[in-house]
């Protein structure tokens, strides 16, 4: 009576960590990627709302003196009314933008955490399967031991 022991698959836990490993490199560089391209394009805009608010402020101010709101002597409730409203909309626009950057970078850094601990429980599980393979396998000789005898 022929006994046949398929062979070992010593490769195999390997390819499953390599596998686990490649699609967290892949994921984790395309996160990394697409925080980077968000961050740039957050400065990017928040630099775009500074500059376009430092160039536009002289003018809405210089329509109060056109119209003779402002200048010498002269203390404008209109005027101060406007530059508050002004003022205050856009350090809220710019706040509000600066919080949505930064909630956006969080997404990122949330998805790389996520990504990290899928990576560990992956490898955690293909060792767990390693060592019931062994407990498996060490099992089966001692089975084999009892019925051919001490080897």
């Amino acid at each position: 009576m022929a006994f046949s022991v398929p062979a070992p698959d010593y490769g195999g836990y390997e390819r499953q960590k390599g596998a686990v490993d490649y699609k967290y490199g892949t994921d984790s560089t395309t996160n990394a990627y697409g925080r980077f391209i968000s961050q740039q394009r957050g400065q990017r805009n928040l630099g775009d709302m500074q500059q376009g608010f430092q160039r536009k402020t002289p003018l809405f101010k210089s329509q109060f003196g056109q119209r003779g709101l402002a200048g010498p002597n002269v203390q404008s409730g209109v005027m101060q009314n406007s530059m508050n409203q002004y003022l205050g909309d856009y350090g809220r626009d710019y706040g509000r933008a600066q919080q949505d950057l930064t909630q956006q970078l969080q997404g990122y850094d949330m998805n790389q955490s996520n990504l990290d601990a899928w990576r560990q429980q992956q490898m955690g599980d293909i060792e767990a399967q390693k060592a019931t393979a062994i407990a498996n396998d060490a099992a089966q000789i001692e089975w084999l031991r009892s019925i051919v005898g001490g080897l």
